[in-house]
């Protein structure tokens, strides 16, 4: 007896296919989904746009932390 695989694309799904964690095989059933599911394609558009508002920002140190990193460095003397 033949059992056929039935697959429901979740928005845990969506974040997986947002970061090419998913099979080609998941691919194929998540962006079936995306087509008839509103819903998800809501979720995943919106995932998508904070994904790519997330890889532009850029961090960098207070001035305070550095400072103390150099006086640190100044300072250091190691046990010979």
């Amino acid at each position: 007896m033949l059992m056929t695989q039935t697959f429901t694309s979740t928005q845990n799904d969506v974040i997986r296919y947002l970061y090419n964690e998913t099979s080609n095989q998941e691919n194929s059933f998540i962006e079936e989904a995306l087509l008839y599911d509103k819903e998800l394609l809501e979720f995943y558009l919106d995932c998508a746009d904070l994904k790519s508002g997330l890889d532009t920002i850029q961090l960098s140190p207070s001035d305070r932390a550095i400072e103390q990193i150099f006086n640190y460095s100044k300072n250091y003397q190691p046990k010979i």
